[in-house]
């Protein structure tokens, strides 16, 4: 409650993984973060985008 309603209010965000249900404080320098956090979601989906992008420029090259 003490959360919802204090100064960090604006800095609440959704993770940006399409799975994760998770909310977080943002306090990054630029207020650019996506993910709750590397381990459990940005990983996950840097890793997905990668192989998406090597797949594309494999299909491409050949």
């Amino acid at each position: 409650m003490e959360l919802l309603s204090g100064p960090d209010v604006p800095l609440l965000k959704e993770c940006g993984n399409p799975e994760c249900t998770r909310v977080y404080i943002d306090r990054s320098r630029g207020r650019r973060r996506q993910w709750c956090g590397m381990e459990s979601c940005g990983n996950k989906i840097k890793a997905a985008a990668y192989r998406a992008r090597r797949k594309t420029a494999v299909v491409s090259a050949g």
